[in-house]
């Protein structure tokens, strides 16, 4: 037989109240929190499940900061880029406004003024930063003007790299682009000069004994007669202005050179070089030319010295033609990096709109492992809540019993 004892009775009764209230606190916490899971033991497997899809959240998250950052940074470049093009075409207007030889020193000196604002405009544009404050042109030096001039020689202190943010597991994109590639490392065109010497005799030179192609396909053009002249300062004229009559069919220009004195120099841009032919009375002594063929010499400069230069020679009324080609070349390269820019900004917006896919199905599964059912979890608060206050109700009542009560 076993002897139950009061004390018996109420360390039961306690420690079942004490369990059902645990029961009911836990219950309760779920209610609240919305969560079926509160601790990794309430259900280790799915516990680990929640952290796991809690940790590529995180990342998804990460990424979309990346993509924010990104686009913010690519538009603001893009916009630069396309007020440099702006810029550009309007060097360009005023280049082949600036090479027609009939404009007046005074004509072209007030172009050689618009050009040279248009590039105060470029060099500023040139160093212009984002939102953040951070330069776009000075690859990983944010924090460093990337442009610099001094005595009109111009420098890049960048460098050549481009910074690469993560926007999935496996996907990288560039946020902006270097200023060398974009400013300083620029192709002119192919260029072919040649030196013409001050001529000695200046006897008269028939049609046909000159010949000049300009490597454009139109072949040997012949540039006619030179009648006889009075000084080599006169035969040098009448060379410049035959050559420069027949321009349109050879692509080649004659300058006078400032020194030596009574001196030519030929210029072609583009083509495959200028070839100079001569016959009978056109000789080295009374042309100044030299029978031969000079191959173009292409280079790079940075589009701030091919505008200062162009407006140099619109100040000394030099033709300025040769420069439409080194302007046309800076627009190509601009127009390339902006497609670029372009490309990434649509990539980095596909690949929002998938990570934003991806994280609301992470977001269902994370609701299916831990989120609570209301339904269920409230008739079981009621069910709880009633089971505890009967055992309440009888304690009390067991508590109360006494064979005392029966004498």
């Amino acid at each position: 037989m076993i002897r139950i004892s009061t004390q018996m009775i109420t360390e039961r009764s306690l420690s079942s109240m004490l369990r059902q209230q645990s029961d009911l606190s836990e219950t309760q916490l779920q209610l609240s929190s919305g969560k079926r899971v509160l601790t990794p033991s309430d259900d280790p497997a799915s516990a680990v499940r929640v952290m796991g899809l809690n940790g590529a959240m995180d990342t998804l998250t990460q990424y979309q900061s990346n993509i924010g950052r990104l686009t913010t940074r690519l538009e603001t470049e893009e916009g630069v880029l396309e007020g440099v093009t702006d810029l550009l075409q309007r060097v360009r207007e005023l280049t082949v406004q600036g090479s027609n030889d009939v404009l007046a020193l005074a004509d072209k000196a007030s172009i050689a003024s618009e050009v040279r604002q248009l590039s105060e405009q470029l060099f500023s544009m040139a160093n212009s930063r984002d939102s953040g404050g951070e330069y776009l042109f000075a690859g990983y030096q944010t924090g460093s003007q990337p442009f610099s001039r001094n005595l009109g020689v111009y420098s890049y202190n960048g460098d050549n790299g481009q910074r690469e943010l993560q926007i999935a597991s496996d996907r990288t994109v560039a946020d902006g682009d270097n200023g060398f590639d974009t400013f300083m490392d620029i192709a002119t065109g192919p260029l072919a000069t040649v030196s013409v010497a001050a001529p000695t005799v200046l006897t008269a030179v028939a049609a046909g004994d000159i010949t000049i192609d300009g490597g454009n396909g139109n072949g040997a053009i012949s540039i006619g007669a030179l009648p006889a002249a009075a000084t080599a300062a006169e035969r040098a004229t009448q060379l410049r202005d035959a050559i420069n009559a027949a321009t349109s069919q050879t692509g080649v220009t004659a300058e006078f050179n400032t020194t030596p004195a009574n001196t030519l120099t030929l210029t072609a841009v583009g083509g495959t070089g200028v070839t100079v032919a001569m016959a009978g009375s056109a000789t080295t002594t009374t042309t100044g030319l030299t029978a031969g063929t000079t191959l173009p010499v292409s280079s790079k400069r940075s589009i701030f010295e091919t505008i200062d230069q162009l407006a140099s020679d619109l100040e000394s009324g030099q033709s300025v033609g040769r420069y439409i080609t080194d302007v046309d070349l800076a627009m190509e390269n601009i127009v390339e990096i902006r497609a670029s820019v372009g490309a990434r900004l649509n990539a980095v917006e596909e690949q929002e709109s998938v990570n934003a896919d991806l994280k609301l199905n992470l977001e269902m599964y994370r609701s299916d492992e831990q989120d609570l059912d209301y339904t269920e979890t409230i008739s079981r608060f009621e069910t709880q809540m009633m089971a505890l206050q009967a055992a309440q109700q009888a304690y009390v009542k067991v508590k109360g019993l006494s064979l005392f009560n029966y004498l």
